[in-house]
């Protein structure tokens, strides 16, 4: 990795979380600028949570395979878990940036233009840097979904699961939970943890991710899951296959998307949502207004409820256009499908050398780019690309 000393690099890379991380390493060969904080989002979890990704499924992706999880906690002592928690996650990806990524520019990207073929970033700092490639690899956490009912809310009252670094606040306070997903589930149940009075309200009924057989009776098991574990059997191997995901239909790929990440909860947290944490299914908030200090909810079931916050457990939304560092010039530039940049084989959109991994490649490649696991492909590709021009 170089420094940001020189003003023109070869490729920089704009995130340090697992892709990020994951492209870098990639790219260790080319003079390569990483900028961000590393895993500032993944930092910004409460530290009490769980990884959803399988043992198997988590690990940073390096050419030679040198940096695994399995590594890391051979040399701690440890052995492979069930659940990751989240520290233990974050630890092995700082020590995975110490080993492969250990230069990384704790600055942040304020603007990124295009012009003459060359990339121009404005940074926080207040420097400026060139670039002849750009890898945008910033996640998804700054793009929650929010629904209608919830916008015009004071963050008093109403805020997303992804707000919180710590839950210890709600400590006695009653809280209404919207969705049914393991980042709702779980945070229902350390919000229950913490002593809080906890109603989860879900329109649809709770799953709970079965596998039976994963980790079991040897070839059976590897046949019915791949190592990445994402999507249900018989669509998990297809996920697994990102660059033959982007070649089906555009609407092919999407129903299979909305089959593989649907709201679900890891079996291990049921325990701790089962029989402690009433349930609402099959209804949903309409109407959220404020109500002395708190909330007066009205559900589709013709209930309403009086509690002091609104948890909103209703995932991420990407969407390029919402990138504020993107310049307004370049915006048109790029072709893009519902939010989502349309992307090619090698993880490029219509701006030559302007690549896009993790969360916004996943319209053109799938759910795996939601998910750790898929890092090791968009890294490959993207180095792929760079070897073929240089």
């Amino acid at each position: 990795m170089t420094t940001l000393q020189k003003r023109t690099e070869a490729v920089t890379v704009i995130g340090a979380g697992p892709y990020g991380l994951s492209v870098a390493a990639h790219l260790r060969d080319v003079p390569t600028v990483v900028l961000g904080e590393p895993m500032e989002s993944w930092r910004a979890m409460p530290s009490r949570m769980y990884l959803k990704s399988v043992w198997s499924a988590s690990s940073l992706a390096d050419p030679d395979g040198t940096f695994s999880l399995d590594r890391f906690s051979s040399e701690r002592g440890g052995a492979t878990r069930d659940a990751i928690p989240l520290d233990f996650f974050i630890d092995y990806a700082e020590w995975f940036r110490r080993q492969a990524v250990p230069d990384v520019t704790h600055a942040k990207v304020t603007q990124l233009c295009h012009r003459d073929g060359e990339f121009r970033l404005l940074l926080s700092d207040g420097r400026e840097m060139q670039a002849d490639r750009v890898v945008v690899a910033i996640g998804v956490r700054q793009f929650p979904y929010v629904p209608d009912f919830a916008r015009d809310l004071p963050a008093s009252l109403a805020s997303h699961t992804g707000d919180h670094v710590s839950l210890s606040d709600f400590r006695g306070s009653s809280v209404a939970i919207v969705g049914a997903g393991q980042s709702a589930l779980e945070t229902a149940a350390i919000l229950h943890d913490e002593g809080a009075r906890v109603e989860i309200i879900s329109r649809k009924p709770v799953v709970w991710i079965k596998r039976i057989l994963y980790g079991r009776y040897g070839p059976v098991s590897r046949l019915l899951y791949p190592p990445t574990d994402v999507g249900p059997p018989g669509l998990n191997w297809l996920c697994a296959a990102p660059l033959l995901m982007s070649r089906l239909p555009v609407g092919v790929r999407r129903k299979i998307e909305l089959r593989s990440i649907r709201p679900a909860g890891a079996q291990w947290l049921r325990p701790r949502v089962d029989g402690r944490i009433p349930i609402t299914e099959g209804a949903e908030v309409i109407e959220a207004s404020p109500a002395g200090d708190g909330l007066s909810l009205r559900l589709s079931d013709g209930t309403s409820r009086q509690v002091d916050h609104l948890m909103l457990g209703t995932g991420y939304r990407p969407d390029v256009r919402k990138i504020s560092f993107l310049d307004s010039a370049l915006l048109p530039e790029l072709a893009e499908s519902d939010g989502f940049p349309v992307l090619n084989q090698w993880f490029e959109s219509s701006v030559p050398g302007l690549h896009f991994v993790g969360g916004l490649a996943g319209r053109t490649f799938g759910p795996i780019c939601r998910f750790v696991a898929g890092a090791r492909v968009a890294a490959q590709q993207v180095s792929r690309r760079v070897a073929e021009l240089n």
